[in-house]
């Protein structure tokens, strides 16, 4: 049997490796814009930003696989292939890692020195190249700091948010829709906005690479069977979530009251003469008013050393993965790959990597999610490989609809035929709100299961 510390010293491991600064600018985000709308919005957040990688944790460690690869395997070698990479990127150097020097940055940068090109590109040399030595040449700092870090963080969040209830800046604001797109629709759609809102996150594709730490620290403290491995997981898990669900709502919160601390033109809320297009200036604009230079300082401080060790985790991580698949290139080799992509994309902005994520996200959350759910199945669909490919095959189809959908919008070089859109967005149910991949998963889910009927399965004998 387990001692209780036990399930806490695994809980504060996995919700440290979650935690980072990118999970406070998108509850700050939803909160300012849902106003009074938060508690629907902050609900579908929970839903895709903390259950599902929970999910994604404990159903890892109840499959007994060991890597993202092997999780997705069962449909085919290439498609966990192409499954795996795709997620080390997303999580890596094309989205995650570039994000961590643009929040650090807004945060932390820009309300003191300003936005000139020469800070921003200044701010970027020293950012990376802090990022990359340590990731190249691991050392105690980033433990030490990781240690100190999350505690220290949570006390100053825990100090802006009793600040926020004891003298709050406002009342639950107005909602107002940040934009004509479902993920942005705070007014009309508050539930499914904040689904989205949860993909941004990136936890449920993280929970896949980060759930092997987690399963090696539950044996290492005792759990020897699989059904013990997922047991403690589960428990662990549980107590990761509550700490990260109470932080969205308490940041959301947070948000939701401080409208009146931004003017609102044209429908958008703003910051200085700027758009509020993300959750940063609203943690800078609530540290000011209620904790004034001080709290600023500190956010900024706080902010940076988080960004710094997720960013030299993900560097290290994708260049594992890589350097696994192609060995050829040593690990140093691919993390001097993944900095100089991070710290190109870098340049691009909060805002402009947020935006640019979407269309990606809306085709792999959607597998991310159905492997999950698959996963789980495992004792009523078999091993049948049949049953995997029909599934993901039928998800990926909306999938990279609501990918394309969005990419035309957002860059208006090509559209999409009348026909289709019509029966993607008006034909299949949840289509509206780029949810369609769930009719599809169980149309191909129960063809898969027919299908599997039909034609029999022999598993491979072992060598």
């Amino acid at each position: 049997m387990q001692k209780r510390s036990t399930y806490w010293i695994i809980g504060f491991m996995l919700f440290a490796l979650f935690f980072g600064a990118g999970n406070l600018i998108f509850p700050a985000y939803l909160g300012i814009y849902s106003g009074v709308n938060l508690w629907l919005a902050i609900i579908g957040f929970c839903l895709t930003g903390v259950t599902l990688p929970l999910l994604g944790v404990v159903a890892v460690a109840y499959s007994g696989k060991t890597d993202v690869e092997s999780i997705a395997q069962p449909a085919s070698r290439i498609y966990a292939l192409f499954f795996a990479i795709a997620l080390y990127l997303s999580i890596g150097p094309f989205f995650a890692i570039p994000r961590t020097g643009a929040v650090s940055y807004e945060i932390g940068i820009m309300p003191f020195f300003g936005d000139s090109q020469f800070v921003h590109i200044s701010y970027g040399i020293v950012f990376f190249g802090l990022s990359y030595l340590i990731a190249v040449r691991p050392s105690k700092i980033a433990d030490r700091v990781g240690k100190y870090l999350t505690p220290a963080l949570l006390i100053f969040l825990g100090i802006l948010i009793l600040a926020s209830f004891i003298s709050p800046a406002g009342n639950l604001g107005q909602a107002v829709n940040a934009s004509n797109a479902v993920s942005d629709s705070f007014r009309d759609l508050p539930f499914v906005a904040g689904l989205i809102q949860g993909y941004s996150t990136m936890d449920a594709l993280a929970s896949l690479a980060f759930a092997i730490l987690v399963i090696d620290a539950a044996k290492s403290h005792g759990a020897e069977t699989p059904a013990a491995i997922a047991q403690l997981t589960l428990k662990s898990g549980i107590i990761a979530a509550a700490l990260l669900a109470a932080i969205y709502i308490f940041v959301g919160r947070l948000g939701a009251t401080s409208q009146s601390l931004f003017s609102l033109s044209n429908g958008l809320f703003m910051h200085h003469a700027t758009a509020v297009t993300d959750g940063g200036p609203v943690l800078i604009q609530s540290a000011s008013h209620y904790m004034g230079s001080l709290g600023q300082i500190v956010l900024a401080l706080a902010i940076f050393l988080a960004c710094l060790t997720t960013a030299t985790g993900l560097i290290t991580a994708c260049a594992e993965y890589f350097h696994k698949i192609i060995p050829r290139l040593s690990h140093i080799a691919w993390a001097t790959i993944f900095t100089l992509i991070g710290v190109t994309l870098y340049f691009g902005g909060l805002s402009e990597i947020i935006k640019w994520s979407l269309p990606v996200l809306y085709l792999l959350y959607p597998l991310t999610i159905v492997t999950i759910i698959l996963i789980f199945l495992k004792g009523f669909i078999g091993d049948n490989p049949i049953v995997y490919k029909a599934t993901l095959a039928f998800t990926a189809i909306a999938g990279l609809f609501d990918a394309f959908n969005t990419l035309s919008a957002q860059t208006q070089l090509f559209t999409l035929p009348n026909w289709l859109m019509t029966f993607f967005i008006k034909v299949i149910p949840l289509g509206s709100y780029n949810m369609g991949w769930i009719s599809f998963a169980a149309v191909g889910l129960l063809a898969g299961l027919v299908l599997a009927r039909l034609i029999p399965f022999r598993k491979p004998k072992n060598n």
